[in-house]
C-alpha cells in the first residue's frame, strides 16, 4: 500500500539578457550561476529545468529564440517559469515566453553592484524589470514578483518558496496537462444538508473541475468481494491498523470491511487520477457494514488522497488545494467549525465525529476506534492554515487564515481547539458567506501561497484578510 502521494514541481529557468552589446556575457553568467546555486539550496521539492541546451550559454536575448525556448519548456512539461533578469533584459522576450507558456510566472533580477568609481553601471537590472512587468500587464499575463535583492537574501528564498507552493496549488487545481482537477464523488450528500450543495456544471465550465460519480452500490459490491477473497495487501493492512489503534470495540469483521474500503477507494482514486474525493458517509454506508467510514477518510487523507465528509464536493476541492500547498507531503484534516471556547473569545473547536488522520494525533493520546468506526483522539499542537473553497450565485472564492492550537475541554470524536487573531471577524465571514462550517486544515502557514495561486486561476477570488 502506498504511503505517500507527494510530487515535485518542474520550474523552468529562463535567464534573459539585453542583446549582445549592452553588457558582457560574463557578467550575465555570474548572475545566472549565483541564482541557480541559491535555488538549489532552497528546501523545496522542485526540479530546475534550464534552457542551456536551447540557446547559447542558456541566455535568452532575442525574440527569434522565443519559439525554441517555449517548445523546449512545453516538452519538459514545466509547471511554472522563472524569468530571470541577468541585466536590463528584454521585455519583449520575457512577455512572449510568459504568454506562450500560460504557466505561473516568477519575475526577478539580482540587485546591482555599486557603480564603479567612474560612475559606470554594468546591469541596470531593476530598470529592466520595471519594463518587463509593464508589458506583462499589457498582455494580461499574471505574474509573481520578488523584490530586487541578492540571491542569498531571505527575501529571495522565501519568495521562491512561496511562488513554488502557489504554482503547486495551480498545478493540482488545473489538473494534469491542464485537463482539470478530478474529484471522486462517492454517493450523495445527506438529503437535508443543503449547505454542502455544489454546482457540477459551474465547476466544469469555470475551472475544468470534473466530478466523477461512484455509486454506493458499486463500492459495496467491490468491498464485499474483497472481504470474501482477501488479498495479501488486505491482510497486511489489517495488521497495520491493529498495530496503530485500539480496534477491539469495532471488532474483526468491521475492521476487515474498513480496511477493504480504504484499499478499494485508494485504487479507484488513483485509477481516475482524482485529487480528492467526497463521500456520503453516515447517511449511506453505515447501513451496509454497520459502521461509518470515518477512519476510512482519515486513512486515505493520510496517504495524500484527501476525502471530504458528507458529500461535500467543494470541501474536497478545498482539501486538494491545501494538500498541494505542500506538494502532498503534509496531511490535512476535514473539520466542522463547531463551538466557541468557553473562556477564550478567540478560540474555536475544530471537530468531526472521527475522521481526523491518526498520524496527526497528539502524543500521549490513546488512539481508539469505537463500535461505529469513529476515531477518538485530540490532535497535536502547532500552527495551522484553515481553508475553504466555496461559491454563491456563481461567484467563487477561497477563505484562508492562520490559527494556532490551544488548550480546551475534552471532546468526543477527533478534535482540536484553535485560536485565531479575531474570532468574531472569522465568525461573521462564515455567517455572511459564501462559506459554510466545513473547512480543511493543515499544519503550517500557507495563506500567502494560496493568495498567490488565485492570481493564476481566473474566476477565483482570494479572501485572506484574516491571515
Amino acid at each position: 500500500m502506498d504511503t505517500t502521494n507527494g510530487f515535485t514541481l518542474k520550474l523552468g529557468i529562463v535567464p534573459i539578457k539585453r542583446g549582445t552589446g549592452f553588457t558582457s556575457t560574463e557578467n550575465a553568467l555570474i548572475v545566472k550561476n549565483k541564482t541557480l546555486a541559491a535555488l538549489k539550496k532552497i528546501d523545496t521539492p522542485i526540479e530546475l529545468i534550464t534552457v542551456d541546451t536551447v540557446v547559447p550559454d542558456g541566455l535568452a536575448l532575442s525574440p527569434e529564440q522565443v519559439p525554441a525556448v517555449v517548445s523546449y519548456l512545453k516538452g519538459q512539461a514545466v509547471d511554472a517559469v522563472f524569468i530571470l533578469h541577468t541585466d536590463f533584459g528584454s521585455e519583449e522576450v520575457a512577455a512572449k515566453i510568459a504568454r506562450a507558456l500560460c504557466k505561473p510566472v516568477l519575475l526577478w533580477g539580482m540587485r546591482d553592484d555599486a557603480p564603479s568609481p567612474e560612475g559606470v553601471r554594468i546591469r541596470d537590472t531593476q530598470c529592466g524589470i520595471f519594463a518587463s512587468s509593464k508589458v506583462l500587464q499589457r498582455l494580461g499575463v499574471p505574474f509573481t514578483y520578488i523584490e530586487n535583492c541578492l540571491p542569498t537574501d531571505t527575501a529571495f528564498s522565501s519568495g521562491v518558496e512561496n511562488f513554488c507552493r502557489a504554482a503547486a496549488i495551480v498545478k493540482i487545481f488545473k489538473g494534469n496537462n491542464d485537463s482539470g482537477m478530478k474529484i471522486l464523488k462517492i454517493g450523495e450528500r445527506p438529503d437535508s444538508f443543503y449547505s454542502v450543495m455544489s454546482n457540477e456544471d459551474e465547476l466544469l465550465s469555470k475551472f475544468g473541475i470534473e466530478v466523477i460519480p461512484l455509486p454506493v452500490n458499486r463500492l459495496v459490491t467491490r468491498v464485499k468481494k474483497l472481504i470474501e477473497a482477501p488479498t495479501a495487501d488486505l491482510t497486511k493492512y489489517i495488521v497495520s491498523l491493529k498495530s496503530r489503534m485500539a480496534w477491539e470495540n469495532l471488532g474483526e469483521e468491521k475492521l476487515t470491511a474498513l480496511a477493504a474500503m480504504v484499499l478499494f477507494i485508494q485504487e479507484e482514486m488513483k485509477s481516475q487520477n482524482a485529487a480528492a474525493a467526497s463521500i456520503e458517509c453516515w447517511s449511506g454506508l453505515a447501513g451496509f457494514f454497520g459502521f461509518v467510514p470515518c477512519q476510512v477518510i482519515g486513512e486515505l487523507t493520510a496517504l495524500g488522497l484527501p476525502v471530504a465528509c458528507e458529500g461535500d464536493i467543494n470541501g474536497a476541492v478545498t482539501s486538494a488545494m491545501l494538500h498541494a500547498a505542500d506538494y502532498n507531503r503534509s496531511v490535512s484534516f476535514f473539520a466542522d467549525l463547531t463551538v466557541r471556547h468557553p473562556q477564550n473569545n478567540n478560540a474555536e473547536l475544530l471537530w468531526h465525529c472521527g475522521p481526523f488522520p491518526r498520524v496527526l494525533m497528539k502524543d500521549g493520546e490513546a488512539p481508539s476506534l469505537d463500535d461505529g468506526g469513529r476515531g477518538n483522539w485530540r490532535l497535536q499542537d502547532g500552527d495551522l492554515t484553515i481553508l475553504r473553497f466555496d461559491s454563491l450565485n456563481g461567484e467563487y472564492s477561497v477563505f484562508a487564515g492562520n490559527a494556532k492550537t490551544t488548550d480546551g475541554p475534552k471532546s468526543t470524536g477527533t478534535y482540536v481547539w484553535v485560536e485565531v487573531d479575531d474570532w468574531p471577524k472569522w465568525e461573521r465571514k462564515f455567517i455572511e458567506g459564501p462559506y459554510i462550517h466545513h473547512v480543511a486544515a493543515m499544519y503550517g502557514h500557507y495563506t500567502a501561497a494560496i493568495a498567490e495561486a488565485c492570481k493564476y486561476i481566473p474566476g477565483l477570488r482570494a479572501d485572506v484578510e484574516f491571515s
